[in-house]
Formats: structure tokens, C-alpha cells, sequence
């Protein structure tokens, strides 16, 4: 400290001292500048901020840094801040003065430890130089002169207790500086951000139950108020009178009151509040969930840009038709799950400023807009987007989809994606990016309208989920998955069913070591009449009940790869709902193990009419049946004399 007695040593060294002092200037600022007078919630409102150091007094001893390998050392203190202003709290360090440097006020040569010039790590600090770092960065910077303080900390929120944050000091010295008493101070100084007065809503589910609760009349769907009777949502000028009998919608730390109420005479639901606007919740997920009867919506008094979850915000609304959003602020928003979901009759959605960049989850988002007929999502940003599930799901009357923007790099799950989109017939997903997506199942599925469809630039290393994935693309006539790798995928069930245009199927690349379940897998594929499964490994699979069922155009199945010890389920493998098929021939390399089928047992569906109506087909040894419908899995095997079977042996 100031005043210390000098001792000389042999190589000029010295004790040194020097002070950190902290100001409680923030005190008055806070409790003079932060008044908030607070309309129709609480009278008053005083924001508070406490401040404190755990070492106000620093001492070093100069010889011992001197002699120490790097001629360096650094001083830890930390400071402990309270606050409930809602904006947080600025923190800024400087000199007393705007000199930085430690003086030795003993010195005729005016001796000092200077302030560094340029930030630098420790050991690379210029000798006899001082600095200060904050958190957990790793150079020093300048010690800043009290005209230009440095902010080193700004938060945006009150603090939840007290919270510390650690400052080093960090110096290095060389033996020549002069012997001394070397001292400055700091100055740390905590001011509270400005605060203005806001309305903010409840949360969205509150919001839900409070305004439902406002319809007596409503009826419930799994436990939900359908809230039916409410057709029109609109903002009041004109605060409620107490025969409104109005409730409040406010969230606890709102500075203003908000009102809603309901007028049976025109079926609205109005709200009102003194304030500008009204701040949406960060958590406004399931806000107008289920309010199946609203016509029009006035969200022109909502602010949304401090919500960070909009997941269900407006599922359901069964009889909204149009939506107007562009002066939604989606910035902060993470969630969009089931954003817009079963909103049947909305046959336009303005979407022109929609922010997506932060958004994780995107799953039902469009499900179920029967209604609209054109979508424009050009402006979304998909880059931290990881779920997709059904997010375009049933969108049952649009023709164009063009996602050339969407980046899904970071997307793990895409079942259900398009599924149902019968109308679809112009689909862009060129830039889609599936290299850590794990479940693909039904993703095109029921897409009926789609002719051509080029996967070629999908990466399906990751994939552990097929089925159904083509399933009812009852136009499809072209289809290029030649980079699939299925090395992972464990269930194809379904995969190719009721693709009725496709006549030649080659699947030569597909690795089947996983896949347990092939299950309906090429069922109804009527106009197939070629397949190469030449290097299908079965080892694994439990089930193929009705892999081929239906395949009428086909008159021969090469399925020498195929192997069956776990199979459990034949069950209409082979079989045709009728007697106009052309399949006349099976290859396989022996006879097929049906030990698991038979211990299954043969009970509908599983194991029965495994070669239903399979009239024309014949085994090795010419062997045929005129009522396949009664032959069971005995005929899995090679055709030979006093053991018929319907497989023609090739090797």
C-alpha cells in the first residue's frame, strides 16, 4: 500500500504496491435514474444493483516476480453484482486518472510500470508493463484512462442472485526498474441499463386458458376448449368498462395491465392495453391453440420480438383464412414446431420478413393447410434447423414446392416431410443437404402427382429409417437414389409400395445387413418387370409378409442372395389378390429356412397365402399348383422329385 518501506536489493528491484479502489458511484445513478412509474400493475418500481470486489487492496512483491522463470505474475480478484433491473447492468474499469501507468512517486526519474500498448498474452508483455483481461480470454489489454472507460461486461436481464465474474491483473518486470513504491487505482463502475416501461403478455398457454375460459360455451376435443364461438379477434382503443367483465392477460412483470374480454353480440374477443404495444412472451408456444372458430386475427399490437418459442402459436385454428405476419420479429425464436398445423381453411400466409435463423425445430409446421394453394418460403433460414418431421405434411392443394434455399445440414429426422402432398408435382430439393439425417420414413409418401424425383445428391449414410418412404407415389415413372448408402438402415418396410409407374428397379448398391423388416417392401409395384436385388443380404430380417404381393407384371424374381434364419412372417409373400399375373419363376441358391416361421405359426396374417393366385408360377423340376392358395411354406424350397417347391435352383 501507498507509504511502504523501500528496501534496496542487489539488482535494483523493489517492493512495489499499488491499489484497486471501486466507486459506489453506480448507487446514486441507479436509485436517481431508474424511477419507473408503473400504470394499472404495481405503483412503483425501483430497479436495485449491489456491486462488490473480494480485494480492494493489492500488494506485490517486485523482487520476487523479478526472480521468478518468466518475470511474470498475475492477480485474480473477482466482483459479485445484484440487480433486478430487467435490462441488466453495464460494467466498465479505467484509471482514477488518465494515467495508467504505476508511478513511483519517491522516484527523481520518474520511474513507472507503464500501461501496455496493444493487447497481448502475459508472457509476451513488454517488461516492467501492466494490463488487465476479463473471463476467459487469454491476452491482457491496455489499462484504459479515465476519459475513455472500457465496457467489459453489458448484460441484457436481472441477474438471478448474486453472479461473479472474474478480472486479472497482469504485469511483468525487469531487474532494472528502479526500487520503489509503484501505485495507481482502478476504478470499476456498475451501472444499471436503461429501463422503459412495457406491456407483456402472459405466456402463451396461460393466455390460452384464461381467454378460452372467456367462451362458457365452447366444447372440448381431447381435453381441449375448442373456444368456437369466438369468430374475431381484435384490438380495443377504447378501454373495457366493468360490465365487461374483462380479465387480465398481463405476465407478472409487465409495467403495464393488459385487458381481454369477450362480447357474445359479435362473437370478438377483444384486448386493450395503455401502452404502445404489447411484448409477446418469450414463451408464447400454444397462444391460440384450438381456437377452431376465429375468422380474422388483429396481431398489429403484438411485438414478437423477445419470444423464443412459437411452437403451436396458431395450430388448429380450423376456420382462419388468411394470416399476415410480415411484421412478426422471429429473431430470437427457436421453436415453429406445429406453427401453423391443421389450419384447414388458411388459403394465404404473408411470411415476406420471416427471421428463421435460430430456429431449431420446424416439425408440423405446415401440416394439414388443406386450403392453400401456393407457399413461399424463400426467405427461411435453415441452418440450425435439426427436426423436419411432417413439416410439410398434407399440404394437399399446392403444385409447387421450391426449397432451393433450404440448407439441412444440421437435420437429423425428415419422416413425413411431404407426405400426403397429392396435388405436388414440381419439387425442388436440390440443395438439401441429408448427411446426419437418421429416419426418412414416409417422406415422400402418397405424393401422387410426382412423375420424376432425382436423389442423387442425398447423402443416406446416417439413415436407420426407410419404411414407407416411396410408399402410394402412384405416378412416379422415374426415380435416381443411385447414391443411397443404407448401410445403417434397419426397417425398409413399405419402402417402394403402390409405386405403380416405375418398371425397372435396380437396387444392386443396397447394403441390407441391419434391416429387420422388408415387410409390403415392393407390394402393389404393378408395373415392375425388373428388379436387381443382387446383393440383398436377409440375414437379419424377421418379416416379409407381403414383400411382393401384387407385383402382377413380373415374371421373375432373382433372389439368390436372399437368406432367412430369422424370418418369422411369409405371410402373403408371393401371393396376388388375382390370377392375371405373369410370375413364373424364383431363383434362389437352395432351400429357404422356415424354422422361425414355423415355431411363429401359421395363423392369419402371419404365414398364409404366401403364393396366393400364383397360378403360372413353376419350380425347378417343373412343379405347379392350380390352387396355390392352399400351398404353405413347405414350398420354399428348390422344386425336386418327392420334395416339390415353387424355387428354381441357380447357382
Amino acid at each position: 500500500m501507498q507509504g511502504q518501506k523501500s528496501y534496496t536489493k542487489p539488482h535494483g528491484g523493489g517492493w512495489f504496491s499499488w491499489e484497486l479502489k471501486f466507486l459506489g458511484l453506480f448507487l446514486g445513478l441507479v436509485s436517481f435514474f431508474n424511477l419507473v412509474f408503473i400504470h394499472n400493475v404495481s405503483a412503483l418500481f425501483i430497479p436495485t444493483l449491489s456491486a462488490s470486489v473480494d480485494q480492494a487492496n493489492l500488494q506485490v512483491n517486485g523482487n520476487q516476480v523479478i526472480k521468478s522463470t518468466t518475470q511474470t505474475t498475475e492477480l485474480p480478484l473477482n466482483f459479485t453484482v445484484n440487480t433486478n433491473n430487467r435490462t441488466g447492468y453495464t460494467a466498465t474499469i479505467s484509471a482514477e486518472t488518465n494515467n495508467t501507468s504505476l508511478s513511483n512517486s519517491a522516484s527523481s526519474t520518474g520511474a513507472k510500470i507503464s500501461s501496455i500498448s496493444s493487447s497481448a498474452e502475459l508472457n509476451d508483455l513488454p517488461n516492467n508493463t501492466w494490463g488487465y483481461k476479463f473471463g476467459g480470454t487469454s491476452n491482457y489489454a491496455p489499462i484504459p484512462a479515465l476519459s475513455s472507460p472500457a465496457q467489459i461486461l453489458q448484460t441484457a436481464g436481472k441477474t438471478n442472485g448474486n453472479e461473479s465474474n472474474q478480472l486479472s491483473i497482469g504485469m511483468k518486470l525487469s531487474d532494472n526498474l528502479e526500487s520503489g513504491n509503484y501505485t495507481n487505482k482502478l476504478i470499476l463502475s456498475f451501472v444499471s441499463n436503461p429501463y422503459q416501461m412495457r406491456a407483456v403478455m402472459t405466456t402463451g398457454q396461460d393466455f390460452n386458458t384464461r381467454v378460452g375460459g372467456l367462451d362458457q360455451n365452447q366444447t372440448f376435443e381431447h381435453g381441449i376448449g375448442k373456444k368456437e364461438n369466438i369468430k374475431h379477434i381484435k384490438y380495443s382503443l377504447i378501454a373495457p368498462t366493468p360490465a365487461d367483465n374483462a380479465i387480465s392477460i398481463e405476465d407478472a412483470d409487465s409495467d403495464y395491465g393488459i385487458k381481454a374480454w369477450f362480447s357474445s353480440s359479435d362473437n370478438t374477443l377483444y384486448y386493450n392495453t395503455p401502452a404502445p404495444k404489447i411484448f409477446l412472451n418469450p414463451n408464447s408456444a400454444n397462444m391460440f391453440l384450438y381456437f377452431t372458430g376465429v375468422i380474422d386475427i388483429d396481431l398489429s399490437h403484438l411485438d414478437s420480438s423477445e419470444v423464443t418459442d412459437m411452437h403451436s402459436m396458431f395450430f388448429n385454428m380450423k376456420a382462419l383464412k388468411e394470416l399476415d405476419l410480415s411484421h412478426f420479429d422471429t429473431r430470437k425464436n427457436t421453436n415453429l414446431a406445429s406453427f401453423f398445423g391443421g389450419d384447414v381453411s388458411l388459403q394465404k400466409i404473408n411470411l415476406t420478413n420471416f427471421n428463421t435463423e435460430n430456429v431449431t425445430d420446424m416439425r408440423v409446421m405446415f401440416y394439414g393447410l388443406n386450403s392453400l394453394q401456393t407457399l413461399d418460403v424463400s426467405s427461411f433460414n435453415t441452418k440450425k434447423v435439426t427436426m423436419m418431421d411432417s413439416m410439410f405434411y398434407e399440404l394437399s392443394s399446392i403444385r409447387k414446392l421450391d426449397l432451393s434455399n433450404f440448407d439441412t445440414s444440421q437435420v437429423v429426422s425428415m419422416p413425413t416431410m411431404f407426405a400426403g402432398d397429392v396435388m405436388l408435382d414440381d419439387l425442388n430439393i436440390s440443395s438439401f443437404n441429408t448427411s446426419k439425417v437418421e429416419n426418412m420414413s414416409r417422406m415422400f409418401a402418397d405424393c401422387r402427382s410426382l412423375t420424376t424425383l432425382n436423389l442423387n445428391h442425398f447423402n443416406t449414410e446416417n439413415v436407420n429409417n426407410m419404411a414407407s418412404m416411396f410408399n402410394g407415389m402412384t405416378n412416379l415413372a422415374s426415380l435416381n437414389i443411385s447414391s443411397f448408402n443404407t448401410q445403417n438402415v434397419r426397417d425398409m418396410s413399405g419402402m417402394f409400395s403402390q409405386v405403380q409407374k416405375i418398371e425397372h428397379l435396380d437396387l444392386s448398391h443396397f447394403r441390407t445387413d441391419k434391416v429387420t423388416n422388408m415387410g409390403s417392401m415392393f407390394h402393389q409395384m404393378i408395373a415392375l418387370k425388373t428388379i436387381n436385388l443382387s446383393h440383398f443380404n436377409t440375414s437379419n430380417v424377421t418379416d416379409m409378409s407381403s414383400m411382393f404381393l401384387m407385383d402382377d407384371n413380373l415374371t421373375e424374381l432373382d433372389l439368390r442372395s436372399f437368406t432367412t434364419p430369422k424370418v418369422e412372417n411369409f405371410g402373403y409373400m408371393f401371393g396376388s389378390f388375382t390370377t392375371d399375373n405373369r410370375l413364373t419363376r424364383i431363383y434362389t441358391s437352395g432351400d429357404w429356412d422356415i424354422s422361425r416361421a414355423a415355431t411363429t405359426g401359421i395363423v392369419a396374417p402371419k404365414n398364409v397365402l404366401v403364393f396366393a393366385n400364383r397360378v403360372n408360377l413353376v419350380g425347378n423340376n417343373g412343379w405347379s399348383s392350380s390352387t396355390p392358395n392352399n400351398v404353405g411354406l413347405e414350398a420354399l424350397r428348390i422344386d425336386r422329385p418327392g420334395a416339390p417347391g415353387y424355387f428354381t435352383l441357380r447357382s
